[in-house]
């Protein structure tokens, strides 16, 4: 029947979000997002200024919209960016630091191993956010972020990063360590100093 007809736009079968339904995703994630960006940025105020960043970049984009499907994702992933370009001031100085230093632990590589991948953020969100940004540097920190929220690659770190491969790769053991080494002291009640 020709008369009936949808006011949705038909996109090949892709069912995108709609502007409302991202800004929506910002607010319903909004505590999230801004300690994604202040674990990144390291500053409450920087963390901020990413997550709107990120949101008016997200809304700007009306031709890049997501699935409804993928929106959750794709709101953390645009914060995630606009936090790395808001701190890649401080995270550059920090490639030097890890020249020379390898990974010999495959299990930071964390490939496809989405229960992996889910426990190492759950353990660095348990945190306190203030020990996180004292103990390790913004390098280590947004290659952390990018792994285990973003499931980035290492290229992918390397290129929103512009660091070398080797430098993502030494940064993200730095990380992964780091990581287990508090899971390990909240698993046997040890509080970090």
């Amino acid at each position: 029947m020709s008369w009936i007809h949808s006011s949705k736009k038909k996109t090949g079968g892709v069912n995108h979000a709609s502007t409302m339904e991202i800004l929506a995703r910002f607010i319903d994630e909004r505590e999230l997002l801004l300690r994604l960006a202040l674990l990144i940025t390291g500053d409450i105020k920087a963390a901020e200024l990413s997550v709107f960043r990120a949101c008016r970049m997200a809304t700007d984009r009306a031709n890049l919209l997501p699935t409804r499907e993928r929106l959750t994702d794709w709101v953390r992933w645009m914060t995630i960016k606009a936090a790395i370009a808001n701190n890649l001031h401080e995270i550059a100085p920090c490639a030097p630091k890890y020249v020379n230093q390898t990974c010999d632990h495959s299990e930071h590589l964390l490939h496809g191993n989405e229960s992996k991948l889910r426990d190492f953020r759950d353990s660095l969100f348990l945190v306190d956010p203030e020990i996180v940004i004292t103990e390790l540097d913004p390098l280590a920190r947004a290659v952390a972020i990018l792994r285990t929220t973003a499931r980035a690659s290492i290229l992918d770190c390397t290129l929103q990063l512009r660091v070398s491969p080797d430098t993502v790769l030494a940064a993200n053991c730095h990380a992964m360590t780091w990581i287990a080494e508090q899971r390990d002291r909240s698993e046997t009640g040890v509080v970090a100093t």
